[in-house]
């Protein structure tokens, strides 16, 4: 899905870049997913110091009804933007600074330094989505291109860095974990940096026969790539409720539940039959056998092989 394409010329000696990223023409690259209505991308350039002549210049962003939040993944001296036709001054940035602009106005950027960020475009209408599904009352307003160099958003932070691995292997991830990921960034953003109201919370939990629909439907179609939108159905809830009470619930939101679903299905595999360990791992739901083996080594401790030989003795 994605490529990697390295220029010699525009790069430090030892900088590699990351995998999955496509290079262009003005010395960046970018590694981009959609999910649904929003989109998310990492944008790099590695090299520094840039002259006038050099800088990059972003295009210029059309004007949509969503929010872009541009999350810095490192340190990036000033540069200059120009929001709707006036010049902002612009601060050095740093890990974990974050910028907002309302993409409603129009904003390009000229930059003489390294960056590496992740771009998060919300919709305001999921915005306001995320929000009535969280009990919220819906109205949510951010309207200035923000800069604030002193705060820096660690949720953010740390939410951009969790994409990360998706961004590199969109194919290994599954629509669970971004659904996890970028509901709780949008709710993040809205409730952080909008103008929002609090409503009474009704209680997030599932009934019994809830709960039993959906570990039903898990079991039974462990092999797919199960979304917080089938699971949520079953139990005839927004995906938002549904997230929280399935947590509340189980202790665990659905993405974990599922991926150790999976895992505790390929054991059974393993011991019970002789399938391949390719043939395991697309029938529990992993991209590959080689995405089966990082997780597994990651729940287990050992590779699926070694622990299949254990087994056996």
């Amino acid at each position: 899905m994605f490529r990697a394409e390295v220029n010699a010329m525009t790069l430090p000696a030892s900088w590699i870049p990351p995998e999955g990223a496509i290079y262009h023409q003005s010395g960046f690259y970018t590694q981009t997913v959609v999910h649904g209505d929003l989109s998310v991308g990492r944008v790099i350039q590695p090299r520094r110091r840039l002259t006038r002549d050099q800088s990059h210049t972003t295009d210029t962003f059309g004007i949509t009804d969503a929010v872009l939040c541009i999350v810095h993944l490192r340190h990036m001296n000033p540069g200059h933007t120009f929001w709707d036709g006036h010049h902002l001054p612009t601060s050095e940035m740093f890990e974990g600074s974050i910028h907002l602009h309302d993409q409603r106005y129009s904003w390009t950027s000229e930059l003489f330094d390294a960056f590496d960020s992740v771009h998060f475009s919300f919709p305001q209408r999921l915005l306001r989505q995320v929000l009535m599904e969280d009990d919220i009352d819906s109205h949510v307003e951010i309207t200035a291109a923000t800069y604030d160099p002193e705060r820096r958003d660690h949720t953010m932070l740390n939410l951009a860095r969790a994409l990360l691995p998706a961004l590199a292997r969109p194919t290994e991830i599954s629509r669970l974990f971004a659904d996890h990921v970028i509901s709780a960034a949008a709710t993040h953003i809205a409730g952080a940096y909008g103008s929002i109201h609090l409503k009474g919370r009704r209680p997030h939990v599932l009934t019994q026969w809830q709960a039993n629909r959906v570990t039903e439907y898990v079991t039974a179609n462990l092999a797919c790539d199960i979304s917080i939108n089938d699971l949520a159905a079953i139990c005839r809830l927004s995906p938002g409720h549904f997230a929280h009470a399935f947590s509340t619930t189980m202790g665990m939101p659905p993405h974990r539940y599922v991926l150790g679903r999976r895992i505790a299905r390929s054991l059974e595999m393993m011991v019970l039959t002789e399938l391949s360990l390719s043939e395991i791992a697309l029938g529990c739901g992993f991209a590959d056998q080689s995405h089966y083996s990082r997780v597994f080594r990651s729940r287990i401790g050992v590779s699926p092989g070694k622990w299949r030989r254990i087994q056996k003795g």
